[in-house]
Parts: C-alpha cells; structure tokens; sequence
C-alpha cells in the first residue's frame, strides 16, 4: 500500500533526497561515511542512538516492515529527525563542553550550514527496503566486499561476533532472516551448530543477496553500487561518481585507504574457513567475480 507524502524537517529545513550508505559490515560503508561527511554542506551520521535503535528493530524482526509498514517508516523518519538536528550537545563539530539549557536546545551554529544529510550507520543494509519506503525520495550508495576479507574482518570485531550469542539470535517466524543470512526453515533449524566462520559467511552472504534485490527494484537514479577492492587506485573517478549522484562535492583524497597497499585480509584465514566460507557463499563469491581463479591471478 503507497505510504502518504512525508515532510521531514530538519535544522528549520526540508530533507530533500538524504543519503543512505549500505553494505555488509565491514564492507567499506565508513570509507564512504568519512567522504561525503567531509563534503561541505553534507551532515552524515554514522552509528547515533536513536537510529541505531531503530535500525536494529527493523533488521532483527524483518516482518515489521510488511506487517507494520506504516509504523516502521515513522520510527525511522522520527529517528533520523533527532540525528540531523543539530543542537550544542547533539553536534559533531561543536566542542564537547557543557551550555546553557536554553542553549542546548537551540539549533548551533553549525546549522545553517547544512544543504544534505545522510546517513551511514552499521547494518543500515538491513533495513534498506523500510528505508526505501519512509523515504521515497533517498538515494541510496551500496558498497560491495569480497566475502572472505569481510569475514576475516568480522571474526576479529567483537561487535559483530556479539550478535551470534544465544541470547542475541531471534528468529522465530522469521526466514528469510537477512540480518543472519538465513533463507529458510531448514537452515534457521540448524544455525546454532555453526561455526562462527560460517554464521559470518551467511550475514554477507545475506548482505549481497539483499543488495542484489535492491537493484532490482531501485533505478539507477536512487541506487549506486561500487566495489571496495575498485576504489584502490580510482579514487579521483569514483569521487566523480559519488558527486554525480549525490550532489556533494566529495574529494579523493578522502577515499584513500591506508591499509590499501598491505595483504587482503582473507590471509587471515585457515585453509578449513576458506572451505566453510565457499560452502556456505559459493554462489555469490562466483557470481561477483570473488572465485579462486581470481584470487590465484591477483596472487600471482
């Protein structure tokens, strides 16, 4: 059912046309977070309270978005309305000290300045087809990841291995579940005898599986979709490409990643979670051109 026209206010001003950055963790969304943060005018949120807390809602119980849609497009709306209105205590480039009450509450200074907003919080791909319908106008920028290094990446982060405890896994009535990868009965039965490798394995690919519904029913005028590993020496073209879609004026030089020039992290990995990951992601490792006769070239 078509949602009614919103009005999102933010700083004494419309939002028009915000930003999403999507990707599977530790797939890059920070590298893009930090360019179009820097851009100027562009206010990009990465990880507040208040989206976080309604990001996860939508991400762990999936059937909100259909069953509750109209509930579920105004706890994001009312979550990104607190982020983006800058105030003294809520500001990232006001100085941490203590105001007055009457001047906490009043937009700071900086909040003239904003003309976009944006936002790259952690597992916001989760929520991208919710998202998609709170705001008709957003456009949306989805960063994809060899599945190997982000599962190398995510067994070192004690952030996201949080979400495999027992206490944290909610599936009932769920599948497909794509926050965990899980596609249907049969697998949402046997996920707690898992390996952690392969629990990570399903998140990306759950991750890719999402991101490819995703083009599928956004034109090219709401969606881009760029490659971790091609930002690596085309950081001047992909600057332009994000400036063409986006409209902010993002440099290069922010898209130069340190660790760019060191080993993949997938050398991280043992010969027996190299195995699990293809198990579990075969397809979609092949499909995006992350299969073993890549790898072998890109060693050789």
């Amino acid at each position: 059912m078509k949602q009614p026209p919103h009005i999102l206010v933010a700083n004494g001003t419309k939002v028009r046309r915000p930003v999403f950055v999507l990707g599977a963790p530790h797939s890059g969304t920070d590298l893009l977070a930090r360019a179009l943060g820097r851009a100027p005018g562009f206010l990009v949120r990465a990880g507040h309270t208040a989206v976080m807390n309604a990001v996860y809602t939508v991400a762990r119980r999936p059937s909100l978005a259909e069953e509750r849609a109209s509930g579920t497009s105004a706890l994001l709306r009312d979550a990104f309305a607190e982020a983006w209105s800058l105030t003294p205590p809520n500001c990232p480039f006001c100085p941490g000290t203590r105001f007055p009450a009457r001047e906490a509450a009043s937009p700071c200074r900086h909040a003239g300045g904003i003309t976009a907003y944006g936002d790259a919080s952690p597992d916001l791909l989760y929520s991208a087809p919710a998202l998609s319908a709170a705001f008709p106008d957003a456009a949306f920028v989805q960063i994809i990841r060899d599945g190997r290094d982000v599962v190398a990446e995510m067994l070192d982060d004690e952030r996201s291995m949080a979400w495999f405890r027992p206490g944290a896994v909610r599936m009932e009535g769920e599948p497909p579940h794509p926050f965990y990868g899980v596609e249907d009965e049969e697998e949402r039965d046997g996920y707690t005898s898992l390996s952690d490798t392969a629990k990570c394995a399903m998140r990306w690919r759950g991750a890719v599986r999402l991101s490819a519904r995703l083009r599928g029913e956004l034109d090219a005028e709401r969606l881009m979709t760029l490659r971790y590993e091609d930002v690596a020496g085309k950081e001047v073209e992909t600057a332009e490409q994000l400036r063409a879609f986006t409209g902010a004026r993002v440099s290069a030089v922010e898209l130069i990643r340190e660790e760019s020039a060191g080993p993949p992290s997938r050398t991280r990995l043992t010969t027996d979670q190299h195995t699990e990951i293809r198990s579990v992601a075969k397809t979609e490792l092949s499909r995006l051109g992350y299969g073993e006769k890549k790898s072998r070239s890109a060693r050789a």
